[in-house]
C-alpha cells in the first residue's frame, strides 16, 4: 500500500519461554488500521464498568463511553439497531465467509452451551457467547482505515487552508518550557536524515500524541517525561518523572489449535492458481469474494470461571451470580476463541494441510511487559519486553481455553460435517515435528518423552494433561498485536501518565489519545476502543477551548 510500512520488530527474549516474538504495526496515516484484520469489537460493557469500579475512572464507565462508540460508526450491517451508530465515519458491515463449515461450527458451539448472537457489539447480549463480527469494509470490498474514515481526500481538501500533513518523518520530541511546564513546540525528524535533521513546529494550543502503545512512550521519554533511570542513562534532562511511561504493557496472547479441512472450506483454497485468479476477478470487478473479506467472521467470548472444569459447559450462574450479565465487571470475558479458516502460526506458514484455526486468546491477562529506550535517536526502536507468560496466573485460563478449543474441534468433527476434520495441531502432537516447523528444536527441548511419527490426529480433549498443554503453548504463544496500557490513565500521577481528560500529568497542553492510555486492555479487539478514546479526546479539547 502506498504510504504504508508494516513494521516487524522482535521482542526481547523472555526467560520464561526463551523465545522472541514477532511484533507488527503500521507506520502510516491511520496507523495499524491500515494492516489489521478490520474487526470492529467494542468489548463487553463490563470492561468499562470495571475501569470505573476497579480504578475509580468514573468518567469511563459504559454509560459514558457508549455514546462515543456510536458516534464513530455507521453500522451498515445493523440498520435498525438503536444501540448502534448510523451517522459516523467508520462504515462497518458483516462479511460472512462463503464456507460450508460454519453451520456445523455453530452446532459444536451450542453443544458447549454458548448462546449465539448476530452482533458482537450488542450491549444487551450475554457476556459469553458465539458472535458474528463486524468489519470495517466498504460495499465494494475495500478496507476502511482510520485514515480513510477521518482524513480522506474530501476531508483533507476541505481543510487544506488550516491542515498540514508531514510525511516521511518521525515524531522526535516535545519542546517544553521549563518554567511554565507547557508544551511550546514539537520536533519532527526526517527519516534517513543524519545530523541535524529535525524541524520545529510551534504549538499554539495543544499537542495530542497518538503514536500507539509502542510509539508514544519513546516520544515522551525523549522529551524528558518518563522513568528517571532510563532518562539518566541516556542523558535526557528530566521534565516530569513518571515510572508509568513505557510500563504496564499489555497484549492479547494467542495459541492456535488447528483442524484439517478440505481446501475449499478454507482460505488455503487461494493456493490454487485458478481459484486465486477467479477470486481476484470477483474482487476487482465486483467487490466480492474471499479477497473482499476479513479472515475472521465469528468468535467466542467466555469467562473461564463460568466454565465447568470437568465438562467445559457454560454455567449461566455461579455462586449466586448471573455469569451472563454483560454489565457486571465480574463477568468480563477473559478468553476469546476466534474461528479463522486458515493456518494461524504468525511466524511460519503451514502449507502441508488446509487448516482451520481455533485461536485461543487470553484477553484479560495478568502478565505485563514494558518498553525500554536504548537510544535518543528517534529512528531506533525501543526494546520491547513482551508480557508473554510472565505471570503464572495466566496459565489457568489459557489451559481451559485450549481444552475448550480441543473439545470444539472434536465436537465439530462429530457434528455431521460431511468431511473428515481431525484436529492435528495442538497439545499432544509430535513436539519434535512442531519444533522443526518453528526452527527452534534446540532452543526449546521437550520436557516430556519425544513422540515420533509426524502429524496425526490429537488425543481426546479429556485426556490432555496440563503438562502437554504447557509444552505446546510455550512453543506457539504469539501476540495478537493488541498492544496497550503503556501510558495508562489513572487518578494518581504516581501510578499513571494521563488523567481522565487524557491530559499528561505535570505538563500543560499535552494529551494522549491512543491505546496506550487504557488502564487495562479491554477484552475486545483494540481498534474500536481506540477510536472511542480519540472521539472523547476531541470533545475534551473542544470543551477546554470553547470560550477561549
Amino acid at each position: 500500500m502506498p504510504g504504508t510500512a508494516a513494521v516487524k520488530h522482535l521482542s526481547q527474549i523472555s526467560a520464561a519461554v526463551n523465545r522472541k516474538l514477532s511484533l507488527f504495526w503500521g507506520e502510516a496515516m491511520g496507523g495499524s488500521t491500515r494492516i489489521n484484520a478490520m474487526v470492529l469489537t467494542r468489548g463487553s460493557p463490563s470492561n468499562y464498568n470495571d475501569w470505573s469500579q476497579q480504578y475509580g475512572l468514573k468518567d469511563w464507565a459504559w454509560e459514558k463511553v457508549e455514546p462515543y462508540f456510536m458516534k464513530s460508526e455507521n453500522a451498515i450491517g445493523h440498520p435498525e439497531a438503536q444501540y448502534r451508530g448510523h451517522q459516523g465515519p467508520v462504515e462497518n458491515r458483516q462479511m460472512a465467509l462463503p464456507f460450508s463449515c460454519y453451520p456445523y461450527i455453530e452446532t459444536a458451539v451450542r453443544k458447549l452451551g454458548f448462546p449465539v448472537y448476530d452482533d458482537c457489539n450488542n450491549p444487551a447480549a450475554d457476556a459469553q457467547g458465539y458472535f458474528s463480527l463486524d468489519h470495517t469494509i466498504t460495499a465494494s470490498g475495500l478496507r476502511i482505515s482510520a485514515y480513510q474514515a477521518w482524513l480522506n481526500k474530501d476531508v483533507a481538501t476541505a481543510r487544506k487552508a488550516h491542515l498540514t500533513v508531514c510525511t516521511g518523518v518521525t515524531g522526535n520530541k516535545l519542546d517544553i518550557d521549563p518554567l511554565t511546564r507547557r508544551v511550546v513546540g514539537v520536533r519532527i525528524h526526517r527519516n534517513g536524515k543524519t545530523g541535524n535533521g529535525d524541524y520545529h513546529v510551534r504549538v499554539r494550543r495543544e499537542v495530542v500524541l497518538c503514536a500507539g502503545a509502542l510509539g508514544t512512550p519513546p516520544i515522551l521519554m525523549r522529551s524528558g517525561i518518563g522513568p528517571k533511570d532510563q532518562l539518566d542513562q541516556l542523558g535526557i534532562p528530566i521534565v516530569q518523572e513518571s515510572s508509568a511511561v513505557g510500563d504496564n504493557l499489555m497484549d492479547h496472547i494467542a495459541v492456535a489449535i488447528m483442524s484439517k479441512l478440505p481446501a475449499r472450506d478454507t482460505i488455503h483454497s487461494l493456493y490454487n492458481p485458478l481459484v486465486f485468479i477467479w477470486q481476484l476477478i470477483l474482487w476487482i470487478f465486483f467487490g466480492r469474494g474471499l479477497l473482499a473479506h476479513s479472515s475472521t467472521s465469528s468468535t467466542i467470548f467466555a469467562r473461564t470461571t463460568a466454565i465447568d472444569d470437568t465438562t467445559l459447559q457454560v454455567q449461566t450462574s455461579r455462586d449466586g451470580i448471573d455469569t451472563m450479565d454483560a454489565m457486571n465487571p465480574q463477568n468480563v470475558p477473559d478468553v476469546e476463541i476466534m474461528v479463522i479458516p486458515v493456518s494461524c502460526y504468525l511466524d511460519v506458514n503451514v502449507t502441508a494441510h488446509p487448516l482451520m484455526t481455533w485461536q485461543c486468546t487470553l484477553v484479560q491477562p495478568f502478565s505485563k511487559g514494558s518498553l525500554r529506550m536504548t537510544s535518543r535517536n528517534p529512528e531506533h526502536l525501543p526494546e520491547v519486553i513482551h508480557p508473554l507468560l510472565r505471570d503464572d496466573r495466566d496459565l489457568v485460563p489459557m489451559r481451559k481455553a485450549i481444552r475448550m478449543s480441543l473439545r470444539l474441534g472434536q465436537e465439530f468433527a462429530r457434528s455431521g460435517y460431511p468431511h473428515p476434520a481431525p484436529v492435528l495441531y495442538g497439545p499432544g502432537m509430535d513436539l519434535e515435528h512442531l519444533d522443526s516447523i518453528f526452527g527452534y528444536a534446540t532452543q526449546l527441548p521437550s520436557k516430556q518423552e519425544k513422540k515420533k511419527g509426524g502429524i496425526s490426529e490429537l488425543p481426546d480433549w479429556q485426556t490432555i494433561s496440563d503438562k502437554a498443554i504447557d509444552e505446546y503453548a510455550y512453543r506457539t504463544y504469539q501476540s495478537t498485536l493488541h498492544y496497550a496500557c503503556t501510558c495508562r490513565m489513572s487518578l494518581d500521577p504516581a501510578d499513571g501518565v494521563v488523567d481522565q481528560k487524557l491530559r499528561v500529568f505535570g505538563v500543560d497542553r499535552l494529551r494522549i489519545a491512543d491505546a496506550s492510555v487504557f488502564p487495562k486492555v479491554p477484552s475486545g479487539h483494540t481498534m474500536a476502543p481506540t477510536m472511542m478514546v480519540a472521539e472523547r479526546c476531541a470533545d475534551f479539547i473542544k470543551e477546554t477551548w470553547r470560550d477561549k
